[in-house]
């Protein structure tokens, strides 16, 4: 089988619905995917639903924030059970968490604009409302409504200067984000190692500090990850009888090209016996 593991529905920040995610996997020929939305599983049970109309295989997943020495990290849950309440928990704390960022943010702005041409508020944005389809999250979108930003970039530089990053959120430790992925049932894998660790004669080091606060395989094909970054995270796997994974991060329409490399069902599709991945 063909396979992309990691692709974004409407349901957190992609632009496409579970339905047509399906569509184009079968259009791509990839024949195994999952939804991997951030901190949610409300594009269940709809993605598998829509996977056996196209006769494809779904396996259920999210991505989750997470912590880990400080770090901002994101662990991507595989064959998870959706109805089970500890990881629901979880997920809404990180949620919770993750909104929090974007309120905080208007709130920032209202006490201290650095836009008087453009004010905000928090009751504007409370009652703030945007198409899901659109792409990205509320706080994002709000922020290109009212002219506080123009893109992708400009609205994280907001953030930036309001020191409201990940690092300095509230989010679940990686340690408990991958013991309640395996009490769901699932495997816990940790997404494109290349956001977080450079390639160089320390990258199997710092993988193994992820093995060891549970992570249970990587994300080893990934479309910024260069062939020598993916063989040396595959020999890493390998060595140590972990997990291997892949996917294109597709957001849809919604960030499909940063600085050049393309983020898109199949842009990182692998054939499953290049996967170990056997227990799902």
């Amino acid at each position: 089988m063909r396979c992309d593991l990691h692709i974004h529905s409407y349901h957190s920040d992609g632009t496409w619905s579970p339905e047509k995610i399906a569509s184009v996997c079968k259009e791509k020929q990839i024949d195994c995917f999952s939804v991997t939305d951030h901190n949610l599983l409300s594009a269940y049970p709809q993605a598998i639903l829509a996977a056996e109309k196209y006769h494809l295989r779904c396996i259920p997943g999210v991505e989750i924030d997470c912590i880990l020495n400080q770090k901002s990290f994101h662990v991507l849950g595989y064959g998870v059970d959706f109805s089970n309440q500890s990881l629901l928990s979880l997920l809404k704390e990180a949620r919770d968490v993750l909104d929090q960022m974007s309120d905080r943010l208007i709130a920032a702005l209202e006490e201290s604009p650095f836009d008087a041409e453009h004010s905000v508020s928090v009751k504007d944005y409370l009652n703030y409302r945007y198409d899901p389809a659109r792409g990205g999250w509320k706080g994002l979108n709000y922020l290109f409504d009212r002219g506080l930003a123009h893109d992708f970039d400009s609205a994280m530089s907001l953030y930036s200067r309001y020191q409201i990053t990940y690092e300095k959120s509230a989010f679940p430790s990686m340690q408990k984000t991958c013991e309640t992925i395996r009490q769901a049932g699932g495997v816990a894998i940790l997404a494109h190692p290349s956001n977080y660790f450079p390639l160089d004669d320390k990258l199997e080091e710092n993988l193994l500090q992820t093995v060891h606060a549970g992570v249970q395989g990587i994300e080893c094909y990934y479309p910024a990850q260069s062939l020598q970054y993916t063989r040396r995270c595959v020999d890493f796997c390998k060595a140590h009888r972990l997990f291997i994974t892949c996917g294109g991060d597709s957001h849809g329409e919604f960030q499909k090209e940063i600085n050049g490399v393309r983020y898109e069902i199949g842009a990182a599709s692998v054939d499953s016996d290049l996967l170990f991945f056997s227990l799902l």
